[in-house]
């Protein structure tokens, strides 16, 4: 089948929405992506998209489209600016745009306003749309400090219900999103699927103990993934020995961390390693003992599953978390580790240090998680399930 993928993020940006066009081409599908210009990981355009230069150009068998868009650089006036400026280029490029499509698709991060795009297209050419939800509208704004007595929460809430509700199916990644959907956005039941999001797996090697038990977290260092959980965790046991902790990743909240660690006096404990690319990433995990994994239980989002929980399981190493709702429910279904209740400092600390002291409790765990990420996680099951989606809208 012949698909438009609408996403504002694409290679060389690190999304899961490479792999999905990439597999889809694999399958013997013919895809567009329709995205921005490339910077999402420095905030800046690179020199040879600038100009209009490469703006159609290819990327292992996937035909990709770039729309304008304002560099997204540092502060909410740019990264305003970039949002909107996607919103109206890519609507104008995939209103005029001629080329015929089998179905189209939205992989929809934040904004949704850029599912505009998908749908234009959809309604004018009068194709399937499948929408896949990977941040919940208008239920975001929330982590922005933008409440729901603001009138920005008020008209995008009533933007969100009519982007989700034209879709002719809306595929989630968490669970608890399909509940939130129908009764905020007025979304019918049967119009969404759970759809979980696939992970590359990391196939660790086994590792021996070699004395010193040594916690990871890889991913956005950001307010909702709360690390200050586990900085105030290692505060409270940081006399414990033979331990330490090492965070991989970037986000608007590194340096606040940064800070606490220091104030709390774990940065002997504690390594911040910043962005590093993924053969590094993985390479750095082969000599890690145990994950960590935290999210702040504010509102729905608090509810759902961050993709490293998938990330973390292909490892086949146990996972310590203190989050709630979906994770938690997999995590404990799994028996990949242990989970304590969100942003609970106390009891992180003590998961933490029982692991230290105890490992034998926790021989099995990795295993276990590996096991359940090859029967739900895997990019083969998940491009299985989206031919499947899109098929049965296209009928």
């Amino acid at each position: 089948m012949k698909i438009l993928l609408v996403s504002q993020h694409f290679y060389p940006d690190n999304f899961r929405v490479n792999d999905i066009a990439k597999e889809l081409v694999s399958k013997g599908h013919s895809v567009t992506v329709l995205t921005s210009l490339p910077d999402y990981a420095t905030g800046k355009v690179p020199d040879d998209c600038k100009g209009r230069k490469n703006r159609k150009t290819e990327w292992n068998g996937v035909k990709v489209i770039r729309s304008f868009s304002v560099a997204r650089r540092s502060g909410v006036l740019f990264r305003m600016l970039n949002y909107v400026s996607f919103f109206v280029s890519a609507t104008l490029k995939a209103f005029f745009m001629k080329e015929k499509f089998d179905v189209v698709m939205c992989y929809q991060t934040s904004p949704v306003l850029m599912a505009n795009a998908a749908r234009t297209y959809a309604k004018k050419n009068k194709v399937p749309f499948f929408l896949y939800c990977l941040d919940l509208w208008p239920e975001s704004l929330k982590a922005w400090h933008v409440g729901e007595g603001n009138p920005l929460f008020t008209l995008i809430s009533a933007y969100s219900k009519g982007i989700y509700n034209s879709a002719d199916l809306l595929g989630v990644t968490s669970e608890p999103f399909i509940k939130y959907n129908n009764e905020v956005n007025n979304v019918p039941l049967e119009k969404m699927v759970y759809l979980p999001q696939h992970a590359e797996s990391l196939e660790l090697k086994t590792k021996d103990f070699d004395g010193k038990t040594v916690f990871a977290f890889g991913g956005n260092i950001g307010s909702v993934q709360n690390i200050e959980c586990i900085i105030r965790a290692v505060a409270k046991i940081k006399d414990t020995e033979n331990y330490s902790v090492e965070i991989y990743g970037d986000g608007s909240e590194l340096e606040n961390c940064k800070k606490l660690s220091a104030e709390l006096g774990t940065d002997e404990k504690i390594t911040f390693f910043g962005r590093v690319d993924w053969a590094t990433l993985k390479e750095k995990y082969e000599n890690v003992d145990a994950f960590l994994l935290t999210l702040k239980p504010e509102g729905i989002i608090g509810q759902t599953i961050p993709a490293k929980l998938q990330e973390y399981m292909s490892g086949a190493r146990p996972i310590i978390a203190s989050i709630e709702g979906a994770a938690e429910k997999v995590i404990k279904e799994s028996e990949c580790g242990i989970c304590v209740a969100a942003d609970d400092s106390d009891a992180l600390a003590a998961a933490m240090q029982d692991f230290v002291q105890n490992r034998e409790k926790y021989a099995l765990c990795g295993e276990n998680g590996k096991k359940y990420f090859t029967e739900h996680f895997t990019r083969e099951k998940f491009i299985a399930d989206l031919e499947g989606y899109f098929e049965s809208i296209m009928k």
